[in-house]
């Protein structure tokens, strides 16, 4: 069986984010003590997948830094999307750079679960959860247990089964000829090409794709989904070195990552402290704290903290 190449699109500037998103990619946003795409990589390779292409583009130079410094084992290419046009147009970037079977997932979204199913199964796939809104998401239609086609964001859903951010296809070339018969007829919907018009064009081709049903999945898109994930994440995988529970109060669930200092702080429950922060005499609670923050004498709850901003 031939490699997967996995395709993350990264290049999206996070406007709902800011002003957390004004010196870095959302992407690179913390949650549950690590940035984003570090939960998603964590996923990449658990699928066995060793080959990744980044689409990026707003604030590309701290993505790249640290995807090269903390992930060397992976073969990495990043291919630049200049204009933001859309999901569509940013796998389409990555056309000279990937043939074969890839695997695609959103660089904004969490999923807390075995994404593995989708490259294994043989087929092409798609990642899909029943949820309450469907308005809000790419949407799967269904018929006699198959899927029938796909709708981006439609005002009347044909159905509440919603796109969760991770696809996977045995050949790229298909996936690429679909989307450039949608580059080259037009059609956008609100002014982006999507990836969900080339996947009905491949319905339309006769190429069969399957569901898989994922459990739970994050679209980090604005702070308080980002908070939320956050307690989620920290109730289901939260532990605390040993060193950090002498000199401070910590009420579970937390996280702190190691290379952190904390001293004289009262913690949680519900805040995760990220790589290099450094964190005295500080009253958090529901908190993110990002990566290389320094806080003194600080007291938050329900709040974004990052070098920058605070």
């Amino acid at each position: 069986m031939r490699e997967y190449t996995a395709i993350i699109p990264v290049a999206g500037k996070g406007v709902r984010l800011l002003p957390f998103t004004q010196h870095c990619p959302k992407t690179m946003l913390s949650v549950a003590g690590k940035p984003i795409i570090a939960h998603i990589l964590h996923q990449v390779e658990e699928c066995g997948i060793r080959k990744v292409v980044f689409i990026v583009g707003y604030q590309k130079e701290v993505l790249i830094e640290y995807i090269r410094s903390h992930y060397p084992r992976l073969e990495t290419v990043f291919v630049e999307q200049t204009e933001p046009k859309g999901l569509g147009h940013a796998i389409y970037m990555a056309k000279p750079v990937v043939t074969g079977p890839c695997f695609i997932v959103l660089g904004d979204t969490i999923i807390d679960g075995d994404l593995r199913p989708l490259v294994s199964c043989g087929k092409n796939a798609v990642g899909v959860k029943t949820v309450e809104d469907p308005r809000r998401f790419g949407v799967v239609e269904m018929k006699d247990g198959v899927i029938a086609g796909f709708e981006e964001k439609p005002e009347c859903p044909k159905s509440n089964l919603a796109l969760i951010g991770a696809y996977s296809f045995l050949d790229a070339g298909q996936l690429f000829c679909c989307l450039e018969e949608v580059i080259a007829s037009g059609k956008t919907v609100k002014n982006e090409i999507q990836l969900t018009d080339a996947l009905s064009c491949l319905l339309q081709r006769g190429v069969q794709i399957v569901p898989v049903k994922m459990n739970d999945w994050f679209d980090c898109g604005t702070v308080e989904i980002m908070l939320q994930t956050n307690r989620i994440l920290l109730d289901r995988h939260a532990h605390i070195a040993e060193k950090f529970l002498s000199g401070n109060r910590i009420t579970a669930p937390c996280y702190i990552d190691p290379s952190a200092i904390v001293e004289n702080c009262e913690l949680g429950p519900y805040v995760s402290v990220a790589e290099g922060a450094v964190l005295k005499n500080c009253r958090l609670q529901d908190a993110i704290v990002s990566a290389h923050t320094q806080l003194n004498a600080k007291e938050a709850k329900h709040l974004i903290l990052d070098k920058y901003s605070n």
